[in-house]
């Protein structure tokens, strides 16, 4: 019987983890002999539902491959779910049914690639390692981001104030004018910005503030539940 547990019991090592749904147990088994051979875990299901049900624990880097026809459901449902909830795994989508017009779905609901059946090991491989390298720089992103966060978080009102405007490229005086201070004052908050925020100049500043701001904007428009 096909697993819906990784094979592998050693959750202890750093491995990716590959999450494989598909309903033959002859593909099943296959992702389990290439494990070993791609350097990463593989867990199984066998529907649509025990994957998007699934209550496993595990933070490791690692992605999804995704077969077109399921017994519960097709992987293009799998994939507008996914996206509805902001499932953040990467996916590589596979079909032995393929069509230019469902791999276009696909790759617009977030797959990464598109793998027909019978399948080629090496380009299966190769997909999965990309499917896993994006997930990794994703992660990383994510960990910078909160790392910025928390450095903007630490600048008063009025540092922000004095951020704010030069990063839009405003002068000392021309910030003191605007915030009726005198330029002393503005130059003892843009120290403070530069060191609270850990910029070593105003261009790194800039692009922080940008990826700061951006990254607001993006949680803004996911539903909290």
């Amino acid at each position: 019987m096909a697993s819906e547990a990784p094979t592998s019991g050693a959750r202890t090592n750093n491995l990716p983890l590959v999450r494989v749904v598909d309903d033959e147990e002859s593909i099943q088994a296959l992702f389990q002999s290439l494990a070993p051979v791609g350097g990463f875990e593989v867990v199984s299901y066998r529907t649509a539902r025990s994957f998007l049900d699934r209550v496993e624990n595990d933070d490791r880097p690692g992605c999804l491959v995704l077969d077109l026809m399921l017994g519960d459901s097709t992987g293009i449902d799998v994939l507008k779910e996914m996206a509805a909830r902001h499932d953040p795994l990467p996916v590589v989508f596979m079909s032995g049914l393929a069509c230019v017009s469902q791999a276009v779905v696909a790759l617009k609901l977030g797959s990464l690639d598109f793998v027909e059946k019978p399948f080629d090991i090496q380009t299966m491989l190769a997909a999965i390692r990309r499917a896993i390298d994006c997930d990794i720089a994703q992660r990383s992103a994510e960990k910078e981001l909160a790392r910025l966060q928390r450095n903007f978080a630490r600048l008063t009102a009025r540092e922000t104030e004095v951020m704010d405007l030069i990063v839009q490229g405003c002068a000392n005086k021309e910030v003191a004018a605007r915030l009726d201070l005198s330029p002393k004052t503005i130059e003892v908050h843009r120290a403070n910005v530069m060191r609270k925020t850990e910029a070593a100049s105003l261009a790194e500043l800039v692009r922080m503030h940008v990826a700061v701001r951006t990254g607001a904007e993006r949680t803004e428009l996911v539903p909290t539940h």
